[in-house]
């Protein structure tokens, strides 16, 4: 088949990238973001987990490191708006993967569509956490190796093509299933592929996995737990702490999957790729066989994690969206009840975030501006009193703009604070981390400068008076003087000298 001639990806990459940059300004701040930030920014002294707690694969505060220079005080919005960088240019490489396998412009730009209309892809390409780069890297993996595989490359592609893929589950975990799907697939198919080209992608593979196997070596107890163990087990016994392991059980699970799969074109273009699978009788193309082995890996990594959230739908997103602009130029979605369920899917896909975000643009207001604008306050206020320290705060987030540096037990925001029985004392002490019984105890032996708390202060069954509340009674009885904060969004609590 001829391929088409399509509008250039930097055209839909400019444009994608202004309209996620204005959605990444007016949207809430997600409590998730606070960990990424502050792993980027203990990144100026420190390395993921040997000096801080972190709770995914490492790459991603590898790799935006010198943010923590270049941008310092405006590291929050400067990681928002590398995120969207990072989505857009996902969204332009499907655009034009499509295009180079045969499908038409119409084809392609349905696909990104159907892709940036997802509410699983508009929310990681508008905040702060580890989606967005991940699902770069794996688009440009995946989209190399279709190359590799339908031009002969010579085995260097598919060497970078399993770097690629590697960096991508380097960054986060989840991108692991379909990386080793990939390579069970190349496997299953060395006479196609050639043992060469199958080696080549191992050993790229590896390769791209490097920086994790090197920091775990260098803490292995404290990588094995943020990696492995923490989200086994304390999301488990947050729910159970909370009287809602019902969040945790299969139908729950299946009904929250489901709901996160509709909104967008995700569930429509699973049903359409089913429906095909089970009535085509012609012989399936290489393409189509390994993008069907991705998704399915795709489904497995979104399942598995309990709860289930909408951004574990993120790694399935760039091989469906492909495999489903591969079925596009059949006749059948030229017809108008297609083309109206398409619509009425992206409809579905842009919702939440419209809904979320319509308060702050009826505002004119950008909690992330305002976010950084109490850090620069929280800073002036500390270095005006003189007092030395770091400070403590559930809300990193609002801090790391301050120029003041961030307590490295509270690198994890609230998650690993909230925990109970899940570590030791000494576990606590080796992997750099406080909870709420052991709190009290570790500030009074490392006094901080400042206290910041407001953004935890949300009654939950296992916190009547909300997470902030030890640190507040702390602060209290050790006489730390209060201050509001500009946002008016929490409080700043500064040692008295």
């Amino acid at each position: 088949m001829t391929k088409a001639v399509c509008i250039p990806p930097l055209y839909i990459f400019l444009l994608l990238l202004a309209v996620l940059l204005g959605i990444a300004a007016l949207r809430p701040i997600d409590h998730d973001e606070g960990q990424y930030v502050a792993a980027v920014a203990l990144m100026r002294s420190g390395l993921p987990y040997r000096d801080f707690a972190y709770l995914q694969t490492p790459l991603q505060p590898l790799l935006f490191a010198s943010l923590a220079w270049l941008c310092e005080g405006w590291l929050f919005l400067a990681l928002r708006a590398v995120n969207a960088l990072c989505a857009a240019g996902a969204a332009a490489l499907l655009y034009q993967t499509v295009c180079r396998v045969g499908g038409s412009r119409r084809s392609a730009g349905i696909a990104a569509m159907a892709l940036v209309t997802s509410h699983a892809f508009l929310f990681a390409a508008t905040v702060a956490r580890n989606d967005a780069l991940p699902l770069l890297l794996h688009m440009a993996g995946l989209a190399l190796l279709i190359d590799a595989l339908g031009t002969g490359r010579r085995p260097l592609f598919f060497m970078l093509a399993g770097l690629l893929l590697g960096a991508a589950a380097s960054a986060k975990i989840s991108y692991g299933l379909p990386a080793a799907a990939i390579g069970l697939f190349a496997l299953v198919n060395i006479q196609r592929f050639g043992p060469m080209s199958v080696l080549a992608l191992a050993a790229g593979g590896v390769a791209g996995g490097l920086p994790t196997l090197i920091l775990w070596a260098i803490a292995p107890d404290a990588a094995w737990f943020g990696i492995i163990d923490y989200s086994l087990k304390a999301p488990q016994e947050w729910q159970m702490l909370n009287q809602r392991t019902y969040m945790v059980e299969t139908p729950l699970s299946a009904l929250r999957l489901l709901r996160f799969l509709a909104q967008g074109s995700a569930l429509l273009a699973l049903v359409a790729m089913g429906v095909s699978i089970l009535r085509r009788s012609a012989k399936t193309s290489m393409t189509t066989a390994l993008l069907n082995s991705v998704i399915l890996a795709g489904l497995i990594a979104a399942w598995l994690p309990r709860p289930i959230y909408v951004q574990y739908l993120v790694p399935l997103l760039p091989a469906l969206f492909l495999r489903f602009g591969l079925m596009l130029d059949d006749l059948r979605w030229s017809r108008a009840a297609a083309i109206a369920a398409l619509m009425l899917c992206m409809a579905a896909g842009m919702a939440e975030t419209a809904i979320r975000i319509a308060p702050n643009i009826a505002r004119v207001h950008s909690p992330i501006l305002s976010a950084t604008h109490d850090a620069h306050a929280i800073g002036r206020s500390v270095r005006a009193a003189g007092i030395k320290g770091p400070i403590v705060s559930l809300a990193p987030e609002r801090v790391v703009d301050s120029g003041i540096s961030l307590d490295p037990r509270f690198a994890a925001g609230p998650f690993l604070y909230r925990t109970h029985d899940l570590l030791t004392p000494e576990q606590q002490a080796a992997f750099h981390v406080l909870n709420g019984a052991s709190v009290a105890d570790g500030l009074t032996r490392h006094l901080p400068a400042a206290i910041v708390t407001g953004q935890e202060s949300a009654p939950a069954p296992a916190n009547p008076h909300g997470l902030d509340s030890p640190l507040v009674a702390w602060a209290v009885a050790h006489d730390y003087h209060i201050l509001s904060l500009p946002s008016g969004e929490g409080a700043l609590y500064l040692r008295q000298e």
